[in-house]
């Protein structure tokens, strides 16, 4: 009987459509007006293919995300870490082009809101129930106990 043998994890990898490096994890991306989709690393080819931003930039209008490929073989993640603790209050909301990422706090009309998506701050974006597009409301109001000014944490 013929034992099978199993292929090395860095057999099944696949090659950045940038830098041809074989890898573990790729992004799945278009980064062209081509509209074909690309399998770019996630280091410095995605950063510059994408501005670095998962939602891409206003420079970078032809860049649409489609999800990571990981080599299953290889037993690895392609989640980003998790930040250590609570994320910060960035400041209170502000209508002056502020560049607001996912995660990101804001302090609003007395209430505390969660950024949903990466964006450039204005007034038809203000945080809202009417701006859920871009906004959640935090489960707690921003003059509870938690403690909600610059400087601290929330936990």
């Amino acid at each position: 009987m013929a034992s099978k043998r199993s292929k090395s994890p860095s057999a099944y990898r696949k090659p950045c459509s940038l830098c041809e490096k074989p890898r573990d994890v790729l992004v799945r991306c278009r980064i062209d007006d081509t509209l074909q989709w690309n399998f770019v690393c996630p280091g410095p080819c995605w950063r510059e293919v994408s501005g670095g931003v998962v939602d891409g930039t206003e420079d970078k209008p032809n860049y649409v995300y489609g999800g990571m490929w990981k080599n299953k073989h290889a037993g690895i993640s392609a989640r980003k870490p998790k930040k250590k603790g609570s994320a910060a209050l960035k400041k209170d909301w502000s209508e002056s082009q502020s560049d607001y990422i996912q995660n990101d706090r804001v302090k609003h009309e007395g209430r505390l809101w969660i950024c949903r998506r990466s964006h450039k701050s204005s007034g038809e974006n203000a945080p809202s129930s009417l701006s859920y597009r871009y906004w959640n409301e935090a489960p707690f109001a921003a003059d509870d106990k938690q403690s909600v000014d610059d400087n601290t944490n929330i936990t």
